[in-house]
């Protein structure tokens, strides 16, 4: 399956002073797409029906100002977070498949909140980043952590992906 992707930021958030860098993030995704897309234990998405050849989806970098209005907004919590996904895909019984290529959505991360909590989780900046990247990739799959089950599969998953990257 082909993917294709747009990275951006939102806000004013000085990416450089952080030391993050996009084109070093799209040779990361794209290494973390081809092992996502070749996890047999995924294949259970509605992306595997056969009847899509490509998936496109957004990442965006900002600061934790917008993540929280972000978060105020369309999930009623006022605080800011580490990442937030808006799915078009499964979310939306509406979704659309265009010449075989679904687009999932945006992955939305706080350059900000991932520095603050790269200590608490044993990481550098960069292995929070790629932490919340295939967190979000696989909420835009269709997986999400509503259970104890679902949370520990999830999780497996981010780890598996993280060791082979």
């Amino acid at each position: 399956m082909k993917s294709s992707f747009t990275l951006t930021k939102l806000d004013d958030i000085n990416l450089r002073s952080h030391k993050i860098y996009l084109k070093d993030y799209r040779v990361e995704i794209k290494k973390i797409l081809d092992i996502i897309l070749n996890t047999k234990e995924l294949y259970s998405s509605r992306i595997f029906n056969g009847e899509i050849s490509k998936i496109s989806f957004d990442v965006a970098f900002c600061n934790d100002e917008t993540i929280r209005e972000l978060n105020k907004t369309y999930r009623n919590k006022d605080k800011a977070t580490d990442v937030i996904t808006f799915s078009l895909f499964f979310d939306d019984f509406n979704s659309v498949i265009y010449r075989k290529t679904a687009n999932l959505g945006q992955i939305i991360i706080s350059v900000e909140t991932a520095y603050r909590q790269k200590d608490e989780n044993n990481n550098d900046l960069r292995k929070e980043i790629l932490t919340l990247l295939i967190h979000g990739i696989l909420h835009l799959l269709g997986f999400d952590h509503l259970t104890k089950k679902d949370y520990d599969f999830v999780v497996s998953i981010q780890n598996k992906v993280l060791r082979q990257i």
